[in-house]
């Protein structure tokens, strides 16, 4: 019986069960505000903002060591940034100046929002190649508006958590794409390698077109080209001189001064090759000879500041075209969504590649590419991303802190001031030798042994994305292959293997057979788990039915199909004179399911079922409700 309160409206009375009820409403809602007001207060706390700008960490223990080591670091990794980003602004099809334009800005933003010291962002061989065609269709304007809106889905990447994203790039198919990306970079190079001009930019139309006109070479550009080449290879192994067996003995060689020597020319060998050829090649023009095809002029001076063009005339015979923002837009197509997703796979890669094991924020390495890459393309800048190469550089110049990132922004700035005019006498074969030594060693050879003795089947996304990659492009080669190993998990992951356990009869109970899937039950693996459960229900040379039971202990979920699946087979034993399907370690949610599917009548649970494999004896266990 209700007992009744005065607590209605107008007087009037309200059973006790309403009155809780009200209460209990009043509860959740005030339980709930207080839930918002401490999100809301956790989302501005002191640890939130420290974390959004790691600068606060580092910056109050900031002492004098820390500042050399980190000039030393900044110096010599700007040197390398220096002929790098030139030359990545020609493989992008951009003037050069804008590849030291998109060298910097990403640099300084570093500094106060990225966390791992190593880390170095600038211009890269596959952003660079990745912008390529577009901007080969629309010009500068197009790639510093790919940077900017790549940007923004970085930033809101990050703002969102949504790095979770990447993890649908396997490791086969990354290394596919980094290896055809080295090969196509180092193709493009070849017509400046060796003194050649056709038209074709993919890596079929270039060594088509080299072939075809490979009695028009240069001899001096080839000369210059692959002595450069070798020279620059020689280089790079300068630390290991020590280590050579005739050289072991050679005690100065294994002295600080020396060793320090002998690795800074290695670290700044494009450098050096660049400055090289500019002086080369300048003596030679002053005694009257040109025999290299030089890069031209170079526009110097600072990059001017303003928000990309968002739309763009374009002149179709007599007449000019206004591009809009929806049209440049579609023109851009996928590469909006692509390259900002190749940008955050590269950045937290490397990222936990120097993190040294710590854990690395991959939400605030996304928001510190997204910013740097945003206020990036208000100077020209084409998209960005960290770089192995220039990373390795600074960790090992010993960098302490991201401020190292300042020292090499500000080279860059100094040489777009005041080096341009000088850099306009850098041979094309030079560029081309630099390029080709950088990427080069991106092709990923050394991962086909590993994966051809672990697991086989990975080579197939390896050798999909390698291949369309090189012979299609590279957005659609990277989403053809990321798909065909999401396929192929999906195949591989959901074929079930089911254990068949027959169990003789004799004159008291009859044969038994227990089929035991092995993982979750969906529809790729439908068939092959009711092929099993036939062969389960064949009868004897004496035509009796076993009695068959079905375990579900490894099993969790089990999906639409497969339960028409089972009141398929469930129908055929009846048919068969098998009165009902048993199944055996059937969790709750999974039993639930097959009661609301499979009839009533031709279906039975039985208490908890272990086999012990060494006498074949079923033991029966009574389940608790």
């Amino acid at each position: 019986m209700k007992r009744p309160i005065q607590n209605g409206p107008n007087g009037s009375t309200l059973p006790v069960e309403e009155t809780e009820i009200s209460l209990e409403s009043k509860g959740s809602y005030y339980g709930w505000k207080r839930k918002a007001e401490s999100k809301v207060k956790g989302a501005c706390t002191v640890d939130l903002l420290r974390r959004r700008f790691p600068i606060t960490k580092w910056l109050p223990n900031y002492n004098w060591d820390f500042a050399i080591y980190d000039f030393i670091a900044g110096i010599t990794v700007g040197l390398t940034t220096i002929p790098q980003g030139i030359a990545y602004a020609a493989v992008a099809g951009l003037p050069l100046q804008y590849g030291l334009y998109s060298a910097f800005m990403g640099l300084f933003v570093y500094v106060i929002l990225g966390t791992v010291k190593q880390c170095s962002v600038g211009p890269t061989a596959v952003m660079s190649l990745m912008t390529f065609s577009y901007a080969s269709a629309g010009g500068p304007a197009y790639a510093i508006l790919l940077a900017f809106l790549g940007g923004w889905l970085e930033l809101i990447a990050g703002l969102l958590n949504l790095g979770f994203m990447v993890e649908f790039i396997s490791a086969p198919v990354i290394s596919g794409f980094c290896s055809a990306a080295a090969l196509t970079v180092s193709s493009t190079q070849v017509k400046g390698l060796f003194g050649l001009k056709f038209k074709g930019s993919s890596f079929v139309e270039t060594w088509k077109g080299f072939f075809t006109n490979i009695t028009k070479c240069s001899p001096w550009d080839s000369a210059l080209g692959c002595s450069m080449i070798v020279i620059l290879l020689l280089m790079r192994k300068l630390t290991s001189l020590k280590n050579l067996g005739p050289l072991k003995k050679v005690a100065f060689l294994r002295y600080r001064a020396i060793d320090s020597s002998l690795w800074f020319i290695a670290t700044s060998r494009n450098a050096i090759a660049v400055i090289a050829g500019c002086l080369a090649a300048y003596l030679l023009e002053q005694n009257g000879s040109k025999p290299f095809t030089l890069t031209g002029d170079i526009q110097s001076g600072l990059p001017p500041f303003g928000l990309p063009a968002f739309t763009v005339n374009r002149t179709v015979g007599n007449t000019t075209v206004v591009l809009g923002f929806s049209d440049i837009c579609l023109e851009l197509g996928a590469a909006i969504g692509l390259i900002p997703l190749i940008a955050i796979l590269e950045q937290v890669a490397i990222a936990k590649a120097f993190a040294s094991g710590k854990r690395t924020d991959a939400t605030q390495e996304m928001i510190a590419l997204g910013v740097g890459t945003i206020l990036g393309s208000f100077f020209g800048a084409m998209p960005v991303t960290a770089s192995f190469g220039r990373s390795s550089v600074q960790a090992a110049s010993g960098a302490k802190t991201p401020l190292t990132n300042i020292y090499g922004g500000v080279l860059t700035l100094l040489a777009l001031g005041f080096l341009m005019p000088s850099l306009a006498y850098i041979p094309k074969a030079i560029l081309a030798s630099v390029i080709i030594t950088s990427v080069i060693f991106m092709v990923e050879l050394e991962e086909l042994k590993p994966m051809w003795k672990s697991r086989r089947v990975e080579l197939l996304p390896f050798g999909v994305t390698f291949l369309c990659c090189l012979f299609i492009n590279m957005e659609y080669g990277i989403l053809i292959g990321a798909g065909v190993h999401l396929l192929l998990l999906a195949y591989m992951g959901n074929r079930p293997h089911p254990k068949l356990i027959r169990l003789p009869g004799n004159e008291v109970t009859e044969e038994r057979v227990i089929v035991k899937a092995d993982c979750n039950l969906y529809f790729p693996g439908v068939e092959k788990f009711r092929r099993t459960l036939n062969e389960a229900t064949e009868v004897d040379a004496e035509g009796r039915s076993p009695c068959l039971m079905v375990d579900l202990s490894n099993l969790t979920e089990i999906d639409y199909s497969a339960l028409k699946m089972l009141k398929s087979v469930a129908a055929e034993c009846h048919k068969k004179g098998q009165t009902v399907l048993h199944f055996v370690n059937a969790t709750p949610k999974v039993a639930k399911s097959i009661v609301c599917t499979l009839p009533s009548a031709d279906i039975a649970f039985l208490p908890k079922v272990e086999k012990d494999d060494a006498t074949d004896d079923i033991h029966m266990q009574e389940i608790t409700p």
